[in-house]
Order: structure tokens, then C-alpha cells, then sequence
């Protein structure tokens, strides 16, 4: 005797088929994790430094020498551009400009907070003429040399 399916116990059936091999497919997958939130980097604070000092006639915009010299006329201005980098909360830069026999002819500072890299500027002027001769200018951060320039008047 033969059994006959009806068709709506064949639906059925193919509907628990398809249930089950649809939970055995998603049960054998790999479950992908939920990406690691992104952290946050913490900027690397870099401490302030003096990076270059260099000596010219003439500045730019952005307080930089336009073409280094050391070799200056007794009527020119004479400009100590200063690059520097680093955070602090508080630094004096200070330029202790020299003639050659150790007498001081200016002595200048300018309180700062940088917060990154930065140009700095110095300059000195005279409403007469420069005495010839050898002189220096040296860099201070705070209490500390940051460098020495040496330079001519002719």
C-alpha cells in the first residue's frame, strides 16, 4: 500500500528543512567581533627647545631671515631670528647682543607659552653709525645658553 504525501505536509517539511540548515549554516559561521573602539592618542609633548639662531638684515612675514648674514654696514639693523619647538607653560628667551671688548649694547627678553613650533625675533638699531668691529649676541632660555652668534660690523 502506498502512502501519498499531501502537499501541504511537503511544505512542511521543506520549511523544517530549510529552518534547520539555515541554524546549522548561521550556528557554524564565525561570529565576527564588534571592532576595538579607536583610543585616542595622547599628543607626544615635546619639551621647548631652540632649534636654529640665524643673523640677517631683513625678516619675512613670519619672523624669518630673509638671507643669513654675518657681515653687516654701520647704519643696517641687525636681526636675530630664533626657531624653536615644544610646549612649556612659560619660557624667557633673552639676547645679550655684544661689542667685542664685552661691552653690552642691548640686552632684551621676551616672555613666551608656546604651544608648538615658533619663530622668535630679536633686532637691534642704531640712530648712528655701528663702531667696527667684532660683535656677539647669545641666546638665553630662561637661565640657560640656547647658543652664540658672532658677527662683523664693516
Amino acid at each position: 500500500m502506498s502512502r501519498r504525501t499531501s502537499p501541504a505536509r511537503l511544505v512542511r517539511t521543506a520549511a523544517v528543512f530549510a529552518v534547520v540548515a539555515a541554524l546549522a549554516v548561521t550556528g557554524c559561521a564565525k561570529k565576527e567581533e564588534p571592532a576595538p573602539a579607536p583610543v585616542a592618542e595622547t599628543p607626544k609633548v615635546v619639551p621647548f627647545r631652540v632649534i636654529s639662531m640665524e643673523l640677517g638684515k631683513r625678516l619675512d612675514a613670519d619672523k624669518r631671515v630673509v638671507q643669513s648674514s654675518a657681515l653687516f654696514g654701520v647704519r643696517d639693523t641687525i636681526h636675530l631670528s630664533i626657531a624653536s619647538e615644544g610646549t612649556t607653560p612659560s619660557v624667557t628667551l633673552r639676547a645679550l647682543w655684544k661689542y667685542e671688548d664685552g661691552q653690552v649694547v642691548a640686552d632684551d627678553a621676551q616672555n613666551l607659552a608656546p604651544t608648538g613650533p615658533a619663530q622668535t625675533e630679536f633686532h637691534i638699531i642704531k640712530s648712528s653709525a655701528w663702531p667696527t668691529g667684532k660683535y656677539t649676541v647669545e641666546l638665553f632660555a630662561d637661565t640657560t645658553s640656547a647658543g652664540k652668534k658672532e658677527f662683523l660690523v664693516q
